[in-house]
């Protein structure tokens, strides 16, 4: 869950201020949405679940769809703390009760289909936690760290982008029954039925988007975490179309999660609402559930929902599980610094290289140019090192006669 991050509150908020990474598995599961905190730099997460679903459309005939949704989400820290890159997919098998024909005749159709891969990276790019005016921890108040502040209300932040890519025309803009809804036409010769394309343009193979995640920490319990995406829908070049306009098949998804942790903390409960908008499929979905840490480094989770349409009507229920791989380094604020300044003399090093250098071609191209100047150059160095000789063997001249003076001063 979003909210695991600590088995005691006192010992690690101080840890979850200063950095991304932290002890104990940060997990997306078992809601669907981004929390706005990568996992960590070196640290690799596998999250995933199955569910069985089921879809039921009440204006196709009551068809009917059965089946398992094997769901996977990996993520990777690298660079630095803030940055993380991760892949989304799923893989659908599923059984179809298909009524939607004129005869009344139904079909039952089996078929196992990879589902939309999604890559994205995800940048927190401001972080209200490392203010420790507005969430320091109150070592004088225990309830004093449990109330709500006005500071509470400003989230964590980050930009998620990427891109899906939807290899299977089987399912198309989200909607399961994209097949079944196709246009009906009889072939009376061979006396069966025969499926005509549908009117609207097929979804592209790649389909990019943009998106923002936000995630607020309320009385050390709660975390509300709220995101928006905007995908662009692509139309086939090649499919014609006289009516589309340039951006309906273009989604909009927005999902809100709210999680709370139990009085024993490896327990939290959480709820869901995802809504998502496009021309060809829309729908409000709601979800509950609860989660486990096993270890620092694993978790477990069961979530059901659905919702309340029924074009189509839709219910779910998921098992998960999270695993993290840890190959995280600490550094220390000595290491920092001395790496800091190694890299100040590195750079200081490369730029008198660089200074040197153009030293050298400057000089080079003067003599390959006007070696006449290079030589009235180098004799008036010459001559100005002469004047300087002469200079100080006046000085000195005089040096000795005044101590010649004295010499003879004290003879007498």
């Amino acid at each position: 869950m979003k909210l695991k991050l600590v088995y005691f509150l006192f010992i690690l908020s101080s840890l979850f201020t200063f950095s991304q990474y932290t002890e104990i598995i940060n997990s997306n599961r078992p809601g669907s949405s981004h929390g706005a905190f990568s996992v960590g730099v070196n640290v690799f997460q596998v999250e995933s679940g199955v569910s069985a679903q089921t879809l039921k459309h009440s204006n196709l005939n009551s068809s009917q769809i059965d089946g398992l949704n094997f769901n996977y989400l990996f993520r990777y820290g690298f660079l630095n703390e803030k940055l993380e890159v991760f892949l989304d997919g799923n893989i659908i098998t599923r059984n179809i009760l298909d009524k939607n024909y004129l005869n009344d005749y139904s079909t039952d159709i089996s078929e196992t289909i990879i589902g939309k891969q999604t890559i994205g990276f995800k940048y927190l790019f401001f972080d209200p936690f490392k203010n420790m005016k507005w969430h320091g921890e109150n070592v004088y108040s225990w309830n004093a760290n449990r109330k709500i502040k006005l500071t509470d209300f400003i989230p964590a932040i980050s930009a998620i982008v990427g891109s899906s890519f939807n290899f299977d025309k089987r399912i198309q803009f989200d909607d399961l029954f994209f097949k079944v809804k196709k246009p009906l036409h009889p072939d009376l010769l061979n006396d069966n039925i025969m499926r005509m394309k549908s009117f609207y343009n097929p979804e592209q193979t790649i389909s990019p988007f943009v998106g923002i995640a936000t995630q607020h920490h309320f009385k050390g319990r709660w975390v509300v975490v709220n995101n928006l995406f905007y995908e662009i829908g692509l139309k086939s070049p090649t499919f014609p179309s006289l009516t589309s306009k340039p951006n309906e098949y273009n989604k909009i998804n927005y999902l809100f999660t709210i999680t709370y942790n139990l009085p024993n903390p490896k327990w939290s409960i959480f709820g869901e609402f995802q809504t998502f908008k496009n021309k060809i499929y829309s729908d409000n979905l709601f979800k509950f559930g609860i989660a486990n840490l096993i270890s620092k480094n694993s978790q477990v989770d069961l979530n059901f929902g659905g919702s309340f349409k029924t074009t189509p009507s839709y219910t779910y229920i998921n098992v998960g599980f999270s695993q993290r791989f840890d190959w995280h380094q600490d550094i220390s604020k000595e290491e920092k610094q001395a790496k800091k300044d190694f890299n100040d003399q590195l750079k200081q090093r490369r730029k008198q290289q660089k200074i040197k250098k153009k030293s050298n071609k400057k000089s080079v191209k003067e003599i390959k140019t006007n070696p006449k100047k290079l030589a009235k150059k180098e004799k008036r160095k010459s001559k100005n090192s002469v004047n300087r000789s002469l200079k100080q063997n006046k000085k000195q001249l005089k040096k000795d006669q005044k101590a010649l003076k004295k010499m003879n001063r004290k003879n007498d």
